[in-house]
């Protein structure tokens, strides 16, 4: 009877670092998604369900943030925004920082929360637009 009860607090901690690793990654893109590209490549073929449930929707949204990220920045860049480190806190810096923040941060962080809420309290949860094709 305390075997399931186990298994369920084995795959936790795994899963709450992956949920926070996702979160991170949205604050700090690159280092938080290589530790947790590492994690899921560890821990892939592992029996527990919330675990699999916690570490491949965090990985793939992950690098879905990460790529938009990279995008906002390089058309920021390309718009003439990083042209010089006087120039850093240009009109374009700034129109990407807001582009970043309010279709990438912003919807991002509430299905992170909620997928951290319920790797905590032990169960899977699904994230609503990319779990579906996970």
């Amino acid at each position: 009877m305390n075997k399931p009860q186990s298994d369920k607090t084995k795959g936790k901690g795994l899963a709450v670092a992956g949920e926070g690793l996702f979160l991170l990654n949205l604050l700090f893109p690159g280092i938080p998604l290589l530790v947790l590209v590492y994690l899921y490549l560890r821990h892939r073929n592992t029996p527990h369900l919330i675990v699999e449930c916690h570490l491949k929707q965090p990985l793939i949204t992950a690098l879905v943030s990460t790529a938009l990220f990279l995008l906002i920045n390089l058309a920021a860049w390309l718009s003439g925004g990083y042209s010089s480190l006087d120039n850093l806190v240009s009109i374009h810096s700034l129109v990407a920082l807001e582009v970043y923040t309010l279709l990438v941060l912003l919807p991002f962080t509430v299905p992170g929360l909620l997928g951290l809420t319920k790797a905590i309290s032990g169960q899977c949860y699904r994230y609503p637009l990319l779990g579906r094709f996970l």
